[in-house]
């Protein structure tokens, strides 16, 4: 039997559009197909807000709002001319030819009246498990409530999947094209580094790829920290052992498998309980808290050493407290646009002159020598050519490279590009 508070907000919301058609005569209201008694799981919201944004690109409404209730959130967009009954097929082939469209529906009144399939003598909509039709298999109870919200979960995750996947490679691909780069690789440079080149980063960018999309499905399937963590040390280590297979031994990215899969832990948690973006640092934060533990440990790494001898805790630092640099520069580009490339050396000096780059200070092999450099960088207009191109060139000759700032602009790339894609 439905839940009372179900059918009272369901009555609200006919009530709601009746009184709205008073004013506007046409509207669309946009809702997630979600069974069971908790209507405000994350995948209403989740669902609703992606198909937010066709709705958008595809309509000029005059009145908007998101109501929340019992039933779910759903997005009511209002209209002050009477839009055409035709309407309802341009929303039917939304819901049709979307991959995730089987799991909203999007239905259109004119004047109070909802305009169905039906009036076009279209077949209602199948179930979105198996061939019969969904009234069909509702009547007759052939799904669990379980079942079908898992379909649903896994549905959502293919499609992140498939949507993250290129998000990443494109962060990758903005820093790695970025030339000049003061020492490291670009296209046209091996820069400071011998052992690398341009093709060797693209083998790599497609070899880590996959390892990054099982880190965000892991913290979007477990939150139990125990399980969590042994599973994601099996894919870093795995990830680690991939690159440098077909590398020949030699480290394209290893910091960035590190810091990278701490984000994509966090963003899978935060999108399946429907946390704002922001939380993503404080999930960070939390999944890190024993990262420090590592520099009581006999490893020998350009981490713990630079922490033993000069306590300069580098990437572990970092996402122990959160990314605080990265949180930084977001704050500090937010009216820039960072999907510019004219804007990248300077995005990049940001992080070479903030952040603590164990990488720069092996290869500057003292404290002072490091701190020396990093107040040169200060001194370079990342706007001008000659600038660029003379710091670059005397990174190469005297062998410096900034790996961990590189790997903070691709996680920034990274969260800019995922912001807006869930917003």
């Amino acid at each position: 039997m439905m839940n009372d508070s179900i059918l009272i907000a369901r009555e609200k919301r006919f009530e709601y559009i009746t009184e709205l058609s008073k004013t506007y005569p046409s509207i669309i209201v946009l809702k997630a197909n979600t069974p069971g008694p908790d209507k405000n799981r994350y995948s209403s919201f989740f669902l609703i807000d992606q198909f937010n944004r066709i709705i958008e690109s595809k309509f000029q409404f005059d009145f908007k709002t998101l109501k929340k209730g019992f039933d779910g959130p759903y997005y009511v967009y209002a209209f002050s001319t009477i839009l055409s009954k035709d309407t309802k097929l341009e929303l039917i082939d939304i819901e049709n030819t979307n991959m995730l469209g089987r799991l909203i529906d999007i239905d259109l009144y004119i004047n109070a009246k909802m305009i169905s399939r039906s009036n076009f003598e279209i077949d209602l909509r199948g179930c979105m498990i198996c061939n019969h039709s969904a009234i069909d298999c509702m009547r007759n109870k052939r799904h669990s409530v379980e079942e079908i919200l898992n379909h649903i979960d896994a549905r959502i995750l293919y499609y992140l999947n498939l949507s993250i996947g290129p998000i990443i490679k494109s962060a990758m691909y903005d820093e790695l094209n970025l030339d000049d780069k003061f020492g490291l690789v670009t296209p046209t440079s091996s820069g400071s580094h011998t052992d690398m080149d341009y093709a060797i980063m693209i083998k790599s960018i497609d070899i880590l790829n996959p390892y990054f999309l099982d880190m965000f499905e892991l913290g979007f399937k477990f939150e139990d920290e125990k399980i969590l963590f042994q599973k994601a040390r099996i894919i870093g280590i795995n990830a680690e052992r991939d690159m440098l297979n077909n590398s020949n031994g030699i480290n394209t990215y290893k910091g960035l498998i590190y810091i990278l899969g701490f984000v994509l832990l966090a963003l899978g948690y935060i999108v399946k309980h429907n946390k704002p973006f922001d939380s993503i640092f404080s999930r960070i934060k939390d999944l890190s808290k024993d990262v420090l533990n590592d520099f009581k440990n006999d490893i020998n790494s350009a981490g713990v050493n630079a922490y033993k001898n000069y306590q300069i805790k580098g990437i572990r630092g970092e996402v122990h407290d959160g990314l605080p640099t990265v949180q930084n520069a977001l704050n500090y580009f937010e009216k820039l646009d960072s999907s510019n490339p004219i804007n990248f050396h300077h995005i990049l000096l940001y992080f070479i002159m903030h952040s603590q780059d164990t990488i720069l200070l092996k290869r500057s092999k003292t404290l002072d020598r490091y701190l020396q450099i990093k107040a040169m960088s200060k001194q370079v207009d990342p706007y001008n050519e000659k600038d660029i191109k003379d710091f670059t060139a005397y990174c190469i000759k005297n062998h410096i490279s900034f790996g961990g700032s590189a790997d903070l602009f691709i996680v920034f790339q990274f969260l800019n590009k995922i912001k807006l894609f869930l917003k």
